[in-house]
């Protein structure tokens, strides 16, 4: 299987070259557009924990402070 890079450049080098020379203005602005949103979002503040976390109320009864206990009960050992 190829990578990405790979088959980006099988694709070019199928290309006949007036559509390549066509296609140079498009990929570079395409190219130009992607890097400059990959780094925006690199640079972005991301507060933690995000605004959501924390949003939901826990279940009830915390099956986890009985765990030992459920465990116990439901594999028969009793102590």
């Amino acid at each position: 299987m190829s990578t990405p890079r790979e088959e980006l450049h099988a694709m070019i080098d199928e290309l006949p070259d007036d559509a390549a020379a066509e296609l140079v203005p498009d990929m570079r602005a395409i190219l130009r557009h992607r890097l400059e949103m990959h780094r925006r979002r690199a640079a972005e503040h991301r507060p933690w924990p995000p605004s959501w976390f924390g949003s939901v109320t826990g279940s009830s009864p915390d099956i986890a402070a009985r765990s030992e206990e459920i465990l116990r009960d439901e594999l028969g050992r009793h102590q």
